[in-house]
């Protein structure tokens, strides 16, 4: 067992490489230094609520960008490496399909988790510059983001190992990502209509991860919003998205 959990963390750490290596993460990493920037810019017409403004945008563009490359590595990562037949010398060891699976994933959680801090350090050093205070629960906020970070990485996973191409993972994670932030509203359109339609409402909510639960900043002044509901939804879908991308992996002819 512990051979198979050391194979693990060679395939995460090898992804983790790879992925700082990649040509894509240095283009992120600029682009989340110029949007960050831009806020500030967005901040100084504020006037009075510049810190508010400079807090939310700055979290949210850090959250997208993350996003983006998240996304990207994860709808590309297992068919680029079946098309140049990597996967191939990776299964003729004593790797298993599971252990294959998580390192993968770990590893672009890890690079996800990377760029947050990364980002997140730049964006307060900017705070700093304007001169206003770290924000009330910033951490959580960060740890908010990160856990919608690895459930829509998980499930996109998910979905590359049935979708024809990267682009189609895409549209479809982009999808789940938009839908998973109007669980609420789904809700209560799902009460107002009432009978089957409501029922339906209500019923294919299960099928969408409710992505207010991890959103701290949207509550002013909260340093501790990130719950146990938060934690648990992201374990259960992590871990179905998880299940669900094994069994399909297994189906395959490697």
């Amino acid at each position: 067992m512990k051979r198979l959990l050391s194979a693990v963390v060679v395939v995460a750490a090898d992804s983790f490489r790879e992925h700082l290596r990649n040509r894509f993460f240095t283009l992120f990493a600029v682009f989340a230094f110029t949007a960050i920037y831009a806020s500030v810019l967005a901040g100084v017409m504020a006037v009075d609520q510049e810190g508010r403004v400079l807090a939310d945008l700055g979290l949210a563009l850090i959250e997208l960008t993350a996003l983006a490359y998240a996304l990207f590595s994860a709808s590309s990562s297992l068919l680029r490496e079946a098309e140049t037949k990597t996967i191939y010398l990776v299964f003729s060891r004593p790797v298993p399909r599971w252990g294959y699976l998580a390192g993968k994933l770990a590893g672009v959680l890890l690079t996800a988790a990377f760029m947050l801090a990364v980002m997140g350090l730049m964006h307060l050093l900017l705070l700093a510059f304007r001169g206003f205070d770290v924000p009330a629960g910033y951490a959580w906020a960060l740890a908010g983001s990160f856990l919608k970070l690895a459930v829509i990485t998980a499930f996109a996973f998910f979905v590359s190992l049935f979708s024809s191409s990267p682009v189609s993972t895409l549209v479809i994670s982009g999808i789940m990502w938009t839908l998973g932030h109007f669980v609420p509203e789904t809700l209560f359109l799902a009460g107002q209509a009432g009978g089957l339609k409501g029922a339906v409402l209500e019923a294919a909510v299960w099928l969408i991860p409710n992505f207010q639960l991890f959103n701290v900043r949207d509550i002013p002044g909260s340093s501790s919003a990130l719950g146990f509901p938060a934690f648990f939804s992201a374990a259960a879908w992590v871990g179905g998205s998880y299940l669900a991308a094994l069994w399909l992996l297994r189906r395959k002819e490697f």
